[in-house]
């Protein structure tokens, strides 16, 4: 089998729950694999999330490409092949040019010297590469967070609502959910808090968003970041950012204007 793009994840949980990520968004993407790495960058049918992919050459065990390679994906192809990736396996990916065909391996910890295998193939179509122009946002205000801290909040606001409310000052964030029947759910995170580990804003910013498309992203990429980058500014896009081992996962999403 002859592939003229190869990249070798040494943790299959990293590939496997940002594509989830993408999946719970996106009902296709075009993966393209160049020099420094493989990318993706793609709007949701509502328009109102962008997602960015990165998996970059120097955090994968193994990383090749004879030229660049652009492949259509269909998500619903690949879901059920990605949950049989264990944590702790190794996931090989792949282009099978002549074959039109998307590769995936799975191997136990040690790799190829167990000699163990499962293959998955999957066919490349074609996709319309939608042009997206770069998001120029000052940010008012950003903080890191342990991501799994901020998930458990977002999954407390969308118990009780549709949205949440992100309030930061100069020491602390607040998230806020309001919903029908007086329901209502807020949590505060001081200076101190060990959840919270850096606040940067002049004064005080606030801005409501869509929880449930946090929490397609949270819910998934808790497990592979430990902290969350969040940006935002009063009226303004929020940007979340996980880095892990292997590269980084961006969400940009519009505002809530009611």
């Amino acid at each position: 089998m002859s592939l003229v793009a190869r990249a070798m994840f040494p943790k299959g949980k990293e590939p496997r729950y940002a594509f989830e990520a993408l999946i719970s968004m996106l009902p296709e993407a075009v993966l393209n694999f160049g020099v420094d790495g493989i990318s993706m960058k793609a709007l949701d049918p509502s328009k109102v999330a962008l997602l960015q992919l990165e998996f970059t050459a120097g955090g994968l065990e193994e990383y090749s490409v004879d030229h660049d390679v652009k492949i259509g994906l269909i998500f619903s192809t690949v879901k059920d092949a990605l949950k049989r990736v264990g944590a702790a396996e190794k996931l090989e990916i792949g282009v099978d040019e002549e074959k039109q065909r998307f590769v995936m391996m799975v191997y136990p910890k040690k790799g190829r010297e167990a000699g163990i295998y499962r293959r998955f193939s999957f066919p490349i179509v074609q996709l319309a590469e939608e042009e997206i122009p770069e998001i120029n946002v000052e940010y008012d205000a950003s903080f890191e967070m342990d991501s799994s801290t901020f998930d458990d909040v977002m999954a407390f606001a969308e118990q009780v609502s549709d949205s949440v409310l992100i309030q930061v000052s100069p020491d602390s964030v607040a998230f806020k959910a309001e919903g029908e029947g007086g329901k209502a759910t807020e949590s505060e995170f001081g200076r101190d808090s060990e959840a919270l580990f850096d606040i940067n804003a002049q004064g005080a910013v606030k801005a409501k968003y869509t929880v449930e498309l946090i929490r397609n992203v949270s819910g998934k990429l808790k497990g592979i970041s430990k902290r969350v980058k969040v940006e935002l500014g009063d009226a303004k896009p929020l940007r979340l950012t996980y880095e892990f081992a292997a590269g980084r996962f961006v969400m940009v999403l519009a505002p809530r204007v009611d």
